[in-house]
This record gives C-alpha cells, sequence and structure tokens, in this order.
C-alpha cells in the first residue's frame, strides 16, 4: 500500500498522518507511507481520513499486490519496512 497526500494546512497533515501511523504505515518521505493493509482496513482508512480533509486537500490511496511490492528497489538511505511496521487497535 502505497499513500500520499497534500495538504494545505499543518493541522489536517498531522492529523493524517497520525491515521497513517495507527494503521502501521511508515513514512517514506515527508508526504509519502507504505505498508501492508488488508482490503478491509484500506477501505477504513479511506473512511476515516475522508471524514476529516477539507476540499484543499488529496489523498491517493494505492494498493500494490505482494508480487509488485516484493520487486521494490531501494536508492539511498535504506527504509525498513515490515519489521518496523506496528498497527494500533
Amino acid at each position: 500500500m502505497i499513500v500520499s497526500f497534500e495538504c494545505k494546512f499543518k493541522t489536517n497533515r498531522e492529523n493524517i498522518e497520525r491515521i497513517l501511523q495507527h494503521y502501521g504505515l511508515r513514512r517514506i518521505q515527508t508526504s509519502l507511507y507504505a505498508g501492508d493493509l488488508k482490503n478491509d482496513e484500506r477501505k477504513e482508512l479511506a473512511k476515516n481520513i475522508s471524514e476529516i480533509i477539507r476540499d484543499t486537500d488529496n489523498v491517493l490511496i494505492m494498493p500494490v499486490c505482494q508480487s509488485c511490492y516484493s520487486k521494490k528497489e531501494i536508492c539511498g538511505r535504506k527504509i525498513k519496512f515490515q519489521e518496523e511496521l506496528y498497527k494500533v487497535f
């Protein structure tokens, strides 16, 4: 799962970041998160984000199949994925 977002207001950006971290997604870049979510978790995530965003915000939630995800390549600083993901429910 890849999630990218753009928010005009800092408070909304922080709220979205909290939600993404709640679902165990890991920050890759400032407004880019990645992680593994089941389909029902993805739908719940989209619902929760939809409830707080404003008209000026946009959030892209892009499912990535396991086969494609396993082919990821990292250049530069090492990014730890699965071993550092924690879901809080």
